[in-house]
């Protein structure tokens, strides 16, 4: 079964990431450009309007949520690191 987590109750999201052909070719030569970038968003979008439809509305909002606060960690994850720059 395909869950979040690895066998050490990890999220395992970082493994997903570098396992998705998107971005796989996106990396593929190390410099990410505006193309890809619109791209992607193009696919995110495509994905969330087909959740939209498939969904129902406690799916959605619960989507919605995880969405949001994985957002949240991702920029205070970011935020840290600039910390630790300094």
């Amino acid at each position: 079964m395909n869950t979040f987590f690895d066998q050490n109750g990890l999220l395992n999201i970082d493994e997903a990431v570098m396992e998705r052909p998107s971005f796989r070719k996106i990396m593929d030569d190390g410099i990410v450009t505006d193309e890809e970038l619109m791209a992607q968003s193009s696919v995110v979008t495509d994905l969330l309007h087909k959740a939209e439809k498939s969904f129902n509305e406690e799916q959605i909002a619960l989507t919605k949520d995880l969405l949001a606060e994985m957002s949240v960690l991702y920029a205070v994850y970011y935020y840290k690191e600039l910390q630790s720059l300094r």
